[in-house]
Parts: structure tokens; C-alpha cells; sequence
């Protein structure tokens, strides 16, 4: 299979962008989620026009602007045309953002009613920037489980609006290989991180998973054209060393 992979600068948060996108070339990434917090200051067109150049100098894409918008909010009406002109600034193709802030299973029909509006608006108002909606997956939001993921995606029904597929801990490794054979065909982008056992703090080399990461990625062979991101590393070994040995692992199964 043929995935491009990719590096998210939020997993050296204490390292200058800059020097992130340089270790990143250095090792061979194909490009970089850049980090919607720290690594993009103000998100001036200065700021922007910085790192979208030190990205290019490293032959880096920059596949995704990680975003902290989240659908549902109070401050999504404040937020959305900021976070917006932040990934327009930076050039690339796909903004992530958030659904809400509830559980689904858990939550209020009035929350996943707003979450829809908003995050049918974003995809609207994207495109006519020229970008793509990559909606994370994630525990505290609609999107945590299965059911609210694939739900929320088909709901909202527009190829412009996908999701950021990723393992959670807290999940079963069977479980998960169900989770992506039914997501990848409803994600723009898939994140990697791991740890040794389930339910673990710790984060792990990707080699060193309690889940299959082989079986992840075997869906995601099918027609996906997004982005394998690895998002967090382990601390057990230097940074450069860390992002080196999973950038590898995951391509031993690429080629």
C-alpha cells in the first residue's frame, strides 16, 4: 500500500517549529500536522509565511493545520474565521477541528444538533477557501465510539467533511481493527501514536503496540489519500531517535 506519512509538530511541544520541521526533513517524513497552538503563534501572515517556507526548505507538505475549533462551543462563531485564515496561510489542503464536547451515548440532542449546524457551516465556509474539514476522533467528543464517529460523518454527508481517524487507548486491539475497516472509508486523515498495554499512560514506540499496527493500516491501503500522521512519541529515547524508529516501523508496511 501507498500512504504518505507524516509528523504532527505537537510531539516535541518544547521545540521551536522550526526545529521540528528540520528533524522531520532530516528523517525523511513526508510531511507535518502543524501544531494549532504554541507552533503557531499569532497565526499572523508573517507567522504563517515563516513556517510554510522552513516547511518547503525541508521538502515537508504541510498536510494538515491542527486546529483547536470545536464545533458546539461558545467560541466556535469567535474562532472560525481566525482558525480558518490560519490553514488558508500556511497553504495546505485540510483543517482539523473538534466535534463538541460530549460523549456520544451520553449527550444532549440540542449538543450533536448544534455540533452538526456548526460543523455543516465550516465545511461550507472552508471550501470556499479551498479546504477540507478533518474532524478528530477523540475521547469527550461525538466522535469518541464507533457509532458516533461513523454517524456524525454521514450525517454531515459532503466529501469535505472527513475524519481524523485514531487507536484509542482505551479501546480493545480487536476492537479497533472493527473501528478502522469501518472508518478509513469515511477519513481524510489517520493519526498514530501508542502505548504497551491498554488503558497505559505511557506512551510507546509504535514497534512496541499492544495493538496491531499492520492491521490499522490494512484498510487505510484502500483508497485512502490522506496522511498516516505520527502524533506523539515515546520519551524513552531521544526525539530524533524516537521519530526516526517510527517513521521506519510504519513504513516497513507501506512498501
Amino acid at each position: 500500500m501507498t500512504i504518505d506519512v507524516g509528523l504532527c509538530t505537537i510531539s516535541a511541544k518544547d521545540r521551536s517549529v522550526e526545529e521540528v520541521l528540520e528533524l522531520a526533513g532530516a528523517v525523511g517524513y513526508d510531511g507535518v500536522e502543524i501544531w494549532g497552538q504554541d507552533h503557531v503563534g499569532d497565526g499572523s501572515e508573517m507567522t504563517c509565511e515563516r513556517i510554510a517556507e522552513a516547511a518547503d526548505e525541508q521538502g515537508l507538505e504541510i498536510a494538515s493545520y491542527g486546529s483547536y475549533l470545536r464545533c458546539g462551543s461558545d467560541a466556535f462563531d469567535d474562532d472560525l474565521e481566525h482558525e480558518l485564515a490560519i490553514a488558508d496561510r500556511l497553504g495546505t489542503e485540510i483543517v482539523r477541528i473538534w466535534a463538541g464536547s460530549q460523549e456520544y451515548g451520553d449527550h444532549e440532542q440540542d449538543h450533536w444538533d448544534r455540533v452538526v449546524a456548526d460543523l455543516e457551516r465550516v465545511t461550507e465556509r472552508a471550501a470556499d477557501d479551498g479546504l477540507e474539514v478533518t474532524v478528530e476522533k477523540h475521547n469527550n467528543t461525538l466522535t469518541h465510539t464507533l457509532e458516533g464517529a461513523k454517524k456524525l460523518i454521514e450525517t454531515i454527508d459532503d466529501e469535505r467533511c472527513r475524519l481524523n481517524y485514531q487507536p484509542g487507548f482505551s479501546i480493545p486491539a480487536d476492537e479497533l481493527e472493527r473501528e478502522a475497516e469501518a472508518l478509513a472509508p469515511l477519513s481524510n486523515q489517520l493519526h498514530l501514536q501508542t502505548t504497551r498495554e491498554r488503558t497505559a499512560r505511557e506512551r510507546a514506540p509504535l514497534s512496541e503496540s499492544y495493538y496491531d499496527l499492520e492491521a490499522i493500516l490494512e484498510p487505510f491501503g484502500r483508497g485512502f489519500d490522506g496522511y498516516a500522521n505520527v502524533e506523539f512519541v515515546t520519551d524513552e529515547r531521544p526525539y530524533r531517535e524516537a521519530i526516526e524508529a517510527d517513521l521506519r516501523y510504519v513504513r516497513s508496511f507501506l512498501e
